[in-house]
């Protein structure tokens, strides 16, 4: 399978809405406040569910859905004004039920806003989705000196996202990525991030001729697959939303080889 699967143009817009949120991070690092205290959490869970105070505040959240949604209208063809005139009118309510269905991933809701709105199925969830992540960088940012000390399984210490990629070092060390919050932490190189099987002949590698930078470590025993960016073959420097979408590829070979949650 060819690693072109996702096409220039919307590779062009997903860059740009990465540069939109970091601009929107770097105006959130200096007015929201995020205050991690390592003696109140338990690091058998991820760090943004055990928040006593919501992070994100409903003014800054709405000036991130408008920043979002202004770009996608004038950078997509696709997105006419009645997305702009809906989000620039939700009210604080509507704001804290988006930003809670956003945290959540809840995507029944987001279906039903869309449909009281007339906009498209898919819209109000990928602008939320994408409005949030700002702020899930800044938490990422507090809490980066405690994250190896989290230990879940499978799923991100900082915000819970599932595991889905990492990259390996120059030295053959395995770091993890989470392409929704951009943490990054260490994990043992020859054992599964989703089951913790350690066995070496539980995992192996299914790789794409075409693709040398690039590889997918599965497991024999769930059934379940993480893709690796080998750091030897290249010298670029990526977010991780933006490696989780270049190597779209190998989720699509994972699955079609029967690994991954959706196929077991």
């Amino acid at each position: 399978m060819s690693p072109n699967v996702v096409s220039e143009e919307y590779l062009a817009l997903q860059k740009g809405i990465m540069e939109e949120q970091n601009k929107l991070k770097e105006k959130l690092m200096e007015e929201l406040k995020v205050e991690i205290n390592k003696e109140e959490l338990d690091l058998s869970v991820p760090v943004l569910p055990q928040l006593t105070s919501t992070p994100v505040t409903p003014p800054l959240y709405h000036e991130a859905v408008v920043a979002i949604s202004t770009y996608l209208h004038e950078n997509s063809g696709q997105i006419n004004e009645q997305l702009l005139v809906t989000v620039k009118n939700l009210t604080e309510n509507q704001l804290l039920e988006w930003i809670k269905a956003s945290i959540t991933f809840d995507a029944e809701y987001f279906q039903q806003f869309a449909e009281e709105n007339e906009l498209e199925p898919w819209l109000p969830h990928f602008v939320a989705e994408q409005a949030i992540r700002p702020f899930l960088h800044v938490v990422s940012s507090k809490c980066t000196a405690l994250l190896h000390e989290v230990k879940v399984m499978g799923t991100c210490p900082c915000c819970g996202e599932p595991s889905r990629l990492g990259k390996l070092t120059s030295k053959g060390e395995k770091f993890l990525y989470c392409p929704r919050c951009e943490s990054e932490w260490k994990h043992k190189r020859l054992q599964c991030v989703h089951c913790g099987n350690d066995k070496h002949d539980n995992l192996f590698y299914l790789g794409v001729e075409e693709d040398e930078m690039t590889k997918i470590e599965v497991c024999k025993s769930c059934r379940n697959y993480l893709k690796l960016i080998d750091m030897k073959k290249t010298f670029a420097k990526k977010q991780a939303a933006l490696w989780d979408l270049e190597t779209l590829h190998l989720d699509f070979i994972a699955q079609e080889e029967g690994f991954g949650e959706e196929s077991s």
